[in-house]
């Protein structure tokens, strides 16, 4: 079982969720249904989006010109984010991924589902646009500071998006962090972007498993030298949350208590969750197994509620059972 934070949370939250996202979701079965799923699994709210939209407009822009010495004018980086949310608006707009051969690696930059059209009849043009012009003002704040500068100045390695995973004991951790920036004298830098205007509690959590993953895994092709850097303390890793709406940068830190307690979390999510599911797939697994949400407003933001309010046969049978009885 591979199991990521972000996984936990949705298991925590709903159960069922996490089934139809991470066990009926399929984008090559033939199953109709499991090809439903992976298709509704696709679908973002605007809020969601518009973070979406920041984080590849600083991973396939930003990043590879900070890699190659050139910072960006802020004038590039909204003429790139402007061209990246009309492709996707036009992508989403005819939803083209319910296109019979269409799959991410076709679609590319430009894929892009949205929740509101798949259940509340079109996109509120007002909405849009306050979250394109929220993308615009995260971006043009990153740029008018000199942090990137700062980064692009005196780092050794930088990485954005890179899927890290270890083993603890017989699961797989798993992390995406938005940015992993390494140096030559100092701990590595995690960075998360975050594109909203509240505090996020979770933040603390989330970070800290990045860091505790980012000192276990074992080093990829490009990065540098682990000795130099690294140690089996994931306390030493530095950590930085950076609200881009507010253009604010908060900084934290674990103990090592708090490393513990964070591998303590992971592995009770691990067994709650395993608990559950165990290694079955789709075809042994029932639905009914997996408890339902407890909030209405969770159920109403739920990228599956068509499927999951529909009658299954498990649920007939069940139902016509107590009426034969």
């Amino acid at each position: 079982m591979k199991w990521s934070i972000t996984k936990s949370k949705i298991f925590s939250h709903c159960q069922r969720k996490w089934y139809y996202s991470e066990i009926m979701a399929s984008p090559k079965s033939k199953d109709p249904l499991r090809r439903e799923a992976y298709l509704l699994k696709q679908l973002q709210s605007l809020h969601a989006w518009r973070g979406s939209i920041v984080d590849k407009v600083i991973e396939r822009f930003i990043i590879p010109s900070i890699r190659a010495k050139q910072l960006p004018s802020e004038d590039q980086v909204n003429d790139y984010c402007t061209r990246l949310m009309e492709n996707q608006i036009a992508f989403g707009k005819a939803r083209m991924h319910q296109r019979p051969n269409m799959t991410k690696s076709k679609g590319s930059d430009a894929y892009c589902a949205f929740f509101d059209l798949e259940y509340n009849g079109g996109l509120d043009e007002g909405k849009l646009a306050v979250a394109k012009e929220d993308a615009r003002t995260a971006l043009r704040n990153l740029m008018q500071t000199d942090f990137l500068k700062s980064i692009m100045e005196k780092s050794s390695c930088i990485i954005a998006q890179r899927q890290l995973t270890f083993k603890l004991d017989r699961f797989t951790v798993s992390c995406t962090p938005d940015l992993i920036v390494f140096y030559y004298d100092a701990p590595p830098l995690i960075v998360d972007w975050k594109v909203h205007f509240f505090a996020n509690a979770d933040s603390w959590l989330q970070l800290g498993v990045y860091a505790v993953v980012l000192s276990k895994v074992k080093p990829h092709r490009d990065f540098p030298d682990k000795a130099r850097y690294m140690s089996e303390d994931a306390a030493r890793i530095r950590m930085l949350e950076y609200q881009l709406l507010k253009n604010e940068q908060r900084e934290y830190s674990i103990s090592c208590e708090d490393e513990a307690d964070i591998y303590d979390h992971i592995f009770k999510s691990c067994i709650d969750i395993d608990g559950v599911a165990g290694e079955k797939k789709y075809d042994v697994l029932d639905v009914s197994q997996f408890q339902t949400a407890r909030s209405p407003q969770f159920c109403e933001r739920c990228q599956f509620k068509r499927i999951c309010w529909k009658p299954t046969p498990t649920a007939t049978r069940f139902l016509l059972q107590e009426v034969w009885s």
